[in-house]
């Protein structure tokens, strides 16, 4: 329902947040560790927040139709957690939310008891400028983010923090205070972003207008259709910068990526970590994103593209084999307390 302007998903998907009825999430997910998998990605919306501001705005209506619709909403993704929380303790699962889970504690509890380890975070910007620039100012900035941020991991909930570098505001300085904030808010994975005009956003609307009539050619392809222009003559999209060159931009979001998955910052990241074994995993996780996702970030092209190198592969590889598990075809679907003790028809 945000209308950030470097994101297509609310331009073609619409603006209505889709979540899944929680009985057929549960059978997938007993389904998956049956099989094996105990490392599990929910790309649902069946962990969009329903705030505690919205909430109390909506209960200050006299018609309670909203307020009764929210609490539903809120209950159901209560209800799918506390069934999460039967499952076996070796599962562990990786969502993603928005910055507004950490305003309400008793939903990160939840989160963390389900065993929802991990959360990725739209961040974006650590500056109310940048913020304003992608239409992104419903987020905090400055001490009020690290504060916001660290809250995740208080609860248990370690972030993939994420970051994008271009905007209109950014100076030369940007690159440094983004990764010490970073840093400092206790950010577990983070990745950074050139600004991208894709297709269907609002930014994409707007460079294609800045190009007029002098829209760049490859092998006959306007590059404002560059999905048709093969992957290996296909340019990088770029908007421009009042201060910054396009290979500035690039060099200074590849030096902080660089920093941030050094061995040293890594191994120091890992120290929420109680044995030696797992800060070795994580040690290996973090390199593993950095080799593959350091000059794209985190999406499934990227992980296919030439860029995600042979030594990032080989570490994902890896990591698959750990956190793989013996099957457990027995596993049964766990039931809602409330559900169990309705009595037979």
């Amino acid at each position: 329902p945000k209308h950030c302007s470097f994101c297509s998903v609310w331009r073609t998907d619409g603006q209505e947040p889709r979540q899944r009825e929680v009985n057929p999430v549960i059978e997938e997910i007993v389904e998956l560790r049956r099989m094996g998998f105990r490392f599990i990605a929910l790309a649902d919306d069946n962990f969009y927040p329903v705030t505690l501001d919205d909430l109390r705005m909506a209960a200050r209506r006299e018609d309670k139709t909203r307020y009764n619709e929210l609490k539903a909403l809120r209950d159901e993704r209560f209800e799918l957690m506390d069934l999460m929380a039967q499952l076996p303790d070796d599962l562990n699962f990786f969502t993603q939310i928005t910055m507004e889970c950490a305003e309400d504690p008793e939903f990160l509890d939840a989160m963390r008891v389900a065993h929802i380890r991990g959360a990725l975070v739209g961040i974006e910007a650590v500056t109310p400028e940048g913020l304003k620039d992608v239409y992104k100012d419903f987020n905090l900035a400055g001490e009020e983010l690290v504060e916001r941020l660290r809250a995740f991991r208080q609860h248990g909930v370690y972030i993939l923090g994420s970051f994008i570098f271009g905007l209109p505001s950014d100076r030369h300085g940007t690159f440094d205070a983004t990764a010490e904030l970073a840093q400092r808010a206790d950010v577990t994975f983070a990745q950074f972003m050139t600004l991208t005009p894709f297709p269907g956003t609002l930014d994409f609307e707007q460079w294609e207008r800045e190009q007029g009539d002098d829209m760049p050619m490859v092998d006959g392809i306007p590059v404002s259709r560059h999905w048709l222009i093969p992957q290996e003559k296909r340019p990088k999209l770029l908007t421009s910068h009042p201060v910054m060159s396009g290979e500035e931009i690039r060099q200074g979001t590849l030096q902080v990526w660089n920093n941030f998955y050094s061995l040293k910052a890594a191994w120091k990241r890992s120290d929420m970590l109680k044995s030696f074994w797992n800060r070795v995993v994580f040690l290996v996780a973090s390199k593993a994103m950095l080799q593959a996702f350091g000059n794209t970030g985190l999406a499934t092209d990227s992980a296919r593209a030439s860029r995600a190198t042979t030594l990032g592969g080989l570490a994902f590889s890896l990591l698959q084999k750990m956190f793989s598990a013996e099957p457990m075809p027995d596993l049964p679907v766990p039931v809602h307390p409330s559900a169990a003790e309705k009595p037979a028809a």
